[in-house]
């Protein structure tokens, strides 16, 4: 941590044409230091303090000085703004340590404050001022979320980063709440939205699912993880017949707009901004069992495995602040669209048809691609299969999906089959990257350039054992602003990666990536490639 050292010596001396009688008077000088920032992480009604640091040349005590603390929560340079237009100045303790009271429910809530310690020594009547600030951060604000099972007991850990410092916990959960998690572990899930149910603002809270309808649900971690929503609630009472609590897989809300809930029995379920869960139609005809599906942005690809064809879903729900309340179910308002096939329009690509795939391609993954301009549609989507020794990856245009301006289905791309990618290959795509898509095998990360003439495939990262089980970058839809600021890394090229170590423990790798796909430089305080350890058999991991 940088520091903030003044340093004010009055040296006095009288000089004269001659005799050199000079007479020098010790004066008590004062060396007087705070932190450049001091961070906290404000998870209750508190009292922070802050001390400065001091020493004095000639005292032996203190009992010289006085204190005065003044603050703003407006910007650095309120002290002198205050002194040119003449307004007050709002004095906030006059003791050597601070003592300021923060209240994390407060409707006002700031989380940057400025302070100027102004230090009056009373022996020369000289004063030292010394300016620091206070950041307060949301606990678990930019962190990732592991759920895992240690010793048969169902744990939420994670990896924080606050003020510089990485702190890792297996079981955050219980150390925040005094809660245990008695479910069996199914997923995690993120879904940013604004219900006043929840309470006011867009909240950034999260989905822990397990197979205890009760317990699963809508936790905010600000709040000592508590338990905001049910699914036994969110579940629209036109979808609770078969809905089966106990094989959810998949939540994903990442991107912008709605967010889905897939079943282990290839059940595909939505919910609009508000925490409620239909079962949407579809215009397929024969069988439908849909096994994979990603955000893209606001709509969501899936591939049907028992039609081999590839769907989209799109909510267009325009219903107004009924859309928000978690409380009021309208499926003739919020659940009115259905699951339709890909669109084929002009500019698609004539070599293979999406909706009637070779009977001889495996798909393995469908993803988020490459964001290639600055609106909310303008983002592929990417799927993967592979046949023999070969290997296909489709490439799906949002704006044609939604909108007939462009064509859906816009590239496909056969390469040979990359080193090692099988049936049991783990994958990751994310919008930074164009014409990539990540992939785990064994305990090595690839980097699969797939519109390089014939594919390459290049070693990105391999970890000193296990398996990789799992892998998701941080955010797959490019944040706005300095959001995650102190995560110090581009949550859209950070990418998490879960090794089995076998005898039911796991690791925890996050490789923060390059622009070319490579392993990153370090960030100021933060390595690059992070390894943690001392988790049980990981289920899922999010980043919120």
């Amino acid at each position: 941590m940088r520091k903030l050292i003044y340093v004010i010596a009055i040296l006095l001396a009288s000089c004269y044409d001659d005799k050199g009688n000079y007479d020098y008077k010790d004066v008590n000088t004062l060396n007087v230091t705070m932190d450049d920032v001091y961070t906290v992480r404000l998870d209750r009604d508190t009292v922070i303090t802050i001390t400065p640091r001091l020493s004095q040349t000639l005292q032996d005590n203190e009992e010289n000085l006085k204190y005065t603390w003044i603050h703003s929560d407006i910007n650095y340079n309120f002290y002198n703004l205050a002194l040119i237009y003449g307004t007050d100045l709002d004095t906030v303790g006059t003791e050597k340590t601070l003592r300021f009271h923060v209240d994390p429910s407060a409707g006002n809530l700031k989380y940057k404050h400025y302070f100027r310690v102004n230090v009056y020594d009373e022996s020369t009547g000289l004063e030292y001022p010394v300016n620091t600030t206070l950041q307060l951060t949301k606990p678990y604000d930019g962190a990732w979320m592991i759920l895992h099972s240690k010793n048969s007991q169902t744990e939420l850990g994670s990896v924080e980063y606050i003020g510089g410092d990485i702190v890792v916990e297996d079981e955050a959960y219980f150390k925040s709440s005094g809660k245990r998690l008695v479910g069996k572990p199914l997923c995690l899930g993120q879904y940013t939205t604004v219900v006043k149910y929840y309470g006011y603002g867009t909240w950034n809270m999260f989905y822990v699912l397990t197979d205890v309808p009760d317990e699963a649900g809508v936790y905010c971690q600000w709040e000592r993880f508590a338990k905001k929503d049910s699914l036994s609630r969110m579940v629209a009472p036109m979808a609770k017949p078969g809905f089966d609590f106990q094989r959810i897989k998949l939540m994903d809300g990442d991107g912008s707009a709605c967010a889905f809930l897939l079943s282990e029995g290839g059940v595909f379920y939505q919910t609009p901004r508000a925490g409620k869960f239909y079962k949407p139609a579809y215009e397929l005809e024969g069988d439908v069992k849909f096994t994979l599906a990603s955000k893209l942005m606001n709509t969501v690809l899936l591939y049907d495995e028992a039609g081999h064809r590839f769907a989209y879903y799109y909510n267009t729900d325009d219903s107004g602040m009924l859309y928000y309340d978690p409380l009021r179910f309208n499926e003739g308002w919020e659940n009115w669209d259905a699951i339709t096939l890909i669109p084929i329009r002009d500019g698609s690509t004539v070599m293979i048809d999406p909706n009637n795939l070779p009977a001889d391609q495996k798909v393995l993954y469908v993803g988020t691609g490459y964001q290639f301009d600055f609106s909310g549609t303008g983002v592929y989507g990417y799927a993967l299969a592979t046949s023999g020794d070969k290997c296909f990856v489709y490439e799906f245009n949002l704006k044609g999906l939604i909108s007939s301006a462009a064509a859906a289905f816009n590239a496909y791309y056969q390469i040979n089959l990359p080193e090692s990618l099988d049936e049991s290959t783990c994958f990751a795509s994310t919008p930074s990257y164009n014409g990539i898509i990540f992939y785990a095998s064994g305990n090595t990360v690839y980097r699969l350039d797939f519109k390089q003439a014939g594919g390459k495939a290049t070693p990105v990262y391999t970890h000193p054992g296990g398996k990789a089980a799992k892998m998701k970058f941080a955010k797959r839809s490019i944040p706005s602003g300095d959001l995650f600021a102190a995560y110090q890394f581009d949550v859209s090229r950070s990418l998490g990666v879960s090794f089995d170590m076998g005898n039911g423990k796991s690791e925890f790798v996050v490789l923060n990536l390059s622009l070319t796909g490579g392993i990153g430089s370090d960030s100021e305080d933060y390595p690059a490639t992070q390894v943690y350890s001392d988790f049980g058999e990981i289920v899922d991991f999010v980043f919120i």
